[in-house]
């Protein structure tokens, strides 16, 4: 349930700003790099952590009650 709420609020932000401030999502930060960009990268950095904490939690509580699987 953290790992919907968390990804889908990143979602839902990056959702808003996009379409409500785009003017500051298209103001370049770096070199061809934008806000909206940078954004971007970080929601995929933050899909990916839950993604690998999540499977580790499962593993955890896999191998807590005593099942082994793939």
């Amino acid at each position: 349930m953290t790992f919907a709420v968390v990804n889908g609020s990143a979602f839902g932000a990056h959702l808003l700003l996009a379409c409500a401030a785009d003017a500051f999502m298209a103001r370049r930060v770096w070199g061809e790099a934008t806000v909206g960009m940078l954004a971007l990268l970080l929601q995929g950095s933050l899909l990916v952590w839950t993604a690998v904490r999540y499977d580790r939690h499962a593993d955890e509580r896999r191998a807590s009650q005593g099942q082994v699987g793939c």
